[in-house]
């Protein structure tokens, strides 16, 4: 009887707490997503090996991304509305980005975090915001997010102002402060050139050094566009250690960044049409730029080891994108980059950090333009075709280059005569020419599968969405 009592008021209490839990029935919810998936195959590489990029090493997808591997993202957010009054204007949302993706070979279907695939999962975004507060021009926001405009879409280069990161910001009109936190990142295989020594259970580790970025952009609105005026100062704490005779004690050290951007709607027949440059120069730690991307906390090169800083490190970006919609038949998206970069050593070659351990390059040199031409066949059949050329100057090396070629007759099951339709569902074929030098030092992930070649080649069918 005692028993039965016991399991009567164990299932009494158990109903009284689902009772009492929160059901969900909010309708102020919103979800987006980007990805691309798909299936390809390296002619000339070894058939086991997992295809790979056409383009020069430390481009990343500047050369042309339609060899990009398969990505998946999605987003969710929620939306409050302010209750003292119906004529407040404030806009409050919390947003949450997952992304998946892996850089071992394929990320869907059979294939698991534990398996070859290595799947990478990843929160980028987990942040709230507060727009136009009770009907104001000032708007808050705090955490981690995506923090960066335009990008030049046909090379995924977020090209000017990319800061995404952990941090807080404010807004009133045109003007916005934000400081960002980068926070230590494990580089035990690969090394940044800025590091500390974090002594755990008597194991040196090395991580990417925490920096403080402070971000001052003003926007001017012109009658067809705006200009955009970017400043940042980031500082970078001493690296200690608990014995202060060790090497690897070195003072804080600084950079700073100024730049600015010009875009233009330019009228066509069909909408849409733009033109942007961009200048930006970046000094000290804060000559980040490579690989693809243009984040300025990624330091480049190596220390002045005299000084232990990089107080003379530098780097100049250019860019030109574009694009024309000449009418409802045709339409062509280019861009052309220009970027110098260049760490604290004395060296224009080859140079070591602070450990002594010896850093690829100090120096370096990237320059590519190219175009995407859209023709709409029909207006769920269009053919993309796109032209690439791409240098790459690392060090005292001569330099790279690859001339690329893709055709990619492209489905759109929406019907619209627009660059940015989507779902595209490609057919896709690229074909790369390689300078001797390139060829004979392996100078692209194609290259480093297949051998020495002055021609690669790459085939595969491609879907690509967003929804947002």
């Amino acid at each position: 009887m005692k028993k039965h009592l016991i399991l009567l008021t164990f299932f009494l209490l158990s109903l009284e707490f689902f009772a009492q839990s929160p059901a969900i029935s909010n309708k102020k919810f919103s979800i987006g997503s980007y990805g691309r998936a798909g299936i390809a195959h390296s002619l000339g590489a070894t058939d086991s090996e997992f295809p790979q990029s056409l383009n020069l090493n430390g481009m990343g997808s500047i050369g042309g991304r339609f060899e990009e591997n398969d990505y998946f993202e999605l987003a969710a957010a929620l939306h409050f509305t302010p209750t003292i009054s119906s004529k407040d204007t404030t806009k409050i949302n919390v947003q949450a980005r997952f992304a998946f993706y892996t850089t071992q070979g394929q990320l869907i279907g059979n294939v698991s975090n534990k398996s070859i695939g290595g799947i990478t999962t990843a929160l980028p975004e987990l942040f709230a915001e507060a727009n136009n507060i009770m009907r104001s021009n000032w708007s808050v926001w705090l955490g981690a997010r995506l923090f960066r405009g335009d990008d030049i879409h046909i090379i995924d280069h977020y090209y000017f102002d990319d800061h995404s990161g952990q941090g807080v910001g404010i807004k009133h009109k045109n003007t916005q402060f934000s400081v960002i936190y980068t926070g230590s990142i494990d580089t035990t295989s690969t090394l940044p050139p800025n590091f500390y020594l974090n002594i755990v259970n008597g194991t040196p580790t090395l991580g990417l050094r925490n920096r403080y970025i402070s971000i001052l952009e003003h926007t001017l609105i012109t009658k067809k566009g705006y200009v955009k005026l970017l400043g940042e100062f980031q500082r970078l704490p001493s690296g200690t250690t608990q014995d202060a005779t060790t090497k690897y004690n070195y003072p804080a050290d600084v950079g700073y960044v100024v730049g600015a951007k010009y875009f233009k709607n330019i009228s066509s027949r069909l909408p849409g049409s733009f033109n942007a440059i961009s200048a930006r120069y970046g000094a000290g730690i804060a000559n980040g730029g490579d690989g693809g991307s243009s984040r300025t906390y990624i330091t480049y090169g190596g220390p002045n080891l005299e000084t232990n800083s990089f107080r003379k490190a530098y780097s100049l970006a250019l860019t030109e994108t574009f694009l024309l919609n000449f009418n409802k038949n045709y339409s062509l998206n280019g861009y052309a980059i220009y970027t110098k970069s260049r760490g604290a050593s004395d060296s224009l070659n080859t140079t070591t950090d602070y450990l002594g351990k010896q850093i690829l390059f100090n120096r370096k040199q990237d320059i590519a333009f190219g175009a995407r031409g859209t023709w709409y066949i029909k207006n769920w059949l269009h053919l993309l075709h796109e032209v690439d050329l791409a240098w790459r100057k690392d060090g005292t090396q001569d330099f790279a280059q690859m001339t690329k070629f893709t055709i990619a007759p492209t489905l759109v099951p929406t019907s619209e005569r627009n660059v940015w339709a989507r779902p595209h569902f490609r057919f896709v074929y690229s074909v790369a020419h390689y300078n001797k030098f390139a060829s004979n030092n392996l100078y692209s992930p194609y290259l480093t599968q297949s051998g020495i070649k002055s021609w690669g080649q790459y085939i595969g069918a491609k879907v690509e969405w967003w929804i947002w």
